[in-house]
């Protein structure tokens, strides 16, 4: 057992969608803490049960304490979320800045609403089962017309079929009922992306950021996109600032970021050149051309066209074999510069 204290993050709203199974879940916590749990769980059960939405709601708090407190905290929260329809909260677990445990506690029950998300879900993970996950979201909502998870996940399945109109509507209905929820503004960001409405998709992901945590991959990839967002809108300066911050971070080859280096330097190095540093952006690019991961998230031949670029603007003449390069790879701005540099 860890004794000293550890930081303990935690976030998150559970909805119960009836009077009688908000009661049930009130009644349980306040009988498993007189008769077990005593002192041990962290929250007061009048400062985060909110009987006129029939929710469990946490704010996002970070809590000093024990080992035996986060321990007893997340099961006590798990055990109430049986109790819930829709929801989750988050809960993390963190040592002198190293993350010990995480949790993501959530409904698992035979209420219809929670096994037809649970399946929209679960199809969405396996692989592209889009149209059978659909179906299962659909239900879910039909269950309870509150569930803002599973208009997210629906969005998403709309998002990847180019249903463009029918994801912002979804993502806009759960961001409706739960405004404090970050992944559906991440979702309608891309959306937004897809329409070239750099502005708006960069407040979005911005929103994004503020609603969820560092220990998330969503908060990267979301720092991440608005970068691109702030390029694409000619903030270079700002985006540059984002791409830093973003490459600064270590991540674990199971982080989806992991993937995204290679793309952040590229990104980075396209904003140097704008801002006319063609050195900086030299050694950028360099060092994403040597990242093998992401190589599908970030073409070759973009990498070697760019880096061409910052090495003709830094006096080299040395760009030659990179846009020679670029255009076997079948890049017509390869072609292009070597017809008109030659």
């Amino acid at each position: 057992m860890n004794t000293q204290q550890l930081k303990l993050i935690f976030k998150g709203r559970m909805e119960f969608g009836s009077q009688r199974s908000y009661e049930m879940a009130s009644r349980h916590w306040l009988s498993r803490m007189d008769t077990y749990f005593r002192s041990d769980v962290l929250f007061i059960h009048e400062l985060v049960f909110v009987e006129e939405e029939f929710a469990l709601v946490i704010p996002q708090v970070t809590i000093m304490s024990s080992d035996k407190s986060w321990r007893s905290t997340t099961a006590m929260l798990q055990e109430v979320a049986q109790f819930a329809i829709t929801g989750n909260i988050g809960a993390w677990c963190v040592d002198n800045g190293q993350l010990l445990d995480s949790l993501m506690i959530e409904p698992i029950s035979e209420k219809s609403a929670v096994t037809q998300y649970i399946l929209g879900r679960t199809l969405l993970q396996e692989g592209e089962h889009f149209a059978e996950a659909s179906i299962a979201l659909s239900r879910a909502i039909q269950k309870y017309e509150r569930h803002a998870l599973a208009y997210e996940r629906r969005g998403y399945v709309n998002y990847k079929l180019k249903n463009y109109n029918d994801a912002l509507h979804d993502f806009d209905k759960s961001i409706g009922i739960n405004p404090n929820h970050g992944d559906p503004y991440y979702g309608r960001a891309k959306v937004r992306m897809v329409k070239n409405d750099w502005e708006s998709a960069a407040a979005d992901f911005d929103r994004t950021i503020q609603l969820t945590i560092a220990l998330q991959p969503i908060y990267w990839l979301a720092r991440l996109k608005k970068g691109e967002c702030l390029f694409h809108s000619k903030k270079f300066t700002e985006a540059i600032k984002e791409f830093r911050l973003y490459l600064r971070r270590p991540f674990q080859e199971s982080d989806p970021n992991f993937q995204r280096r290679r793309k952040a330097l590229f990104m980075l190095g396209k904003a140097l050149l704008a801002i006319d540093q063609p050195k900086e952006a030299l050694e950028v690019l360099d060092k994403a051309l040597s990242i093998r991961a992401g190589a599908d998230l970030a073409p070759e031949s973009d990498g070697l066209v760019q880096r061409a670029i910052a090495k003709r603007l830094t006096g080299s003449t040395e760009y030659g074999p990179d846009l020679q390069a670029a255009a076997d790879l079948g890049c017509s701005e390869a072609v292009r510069l070597l017809e008109e540099w030659r």
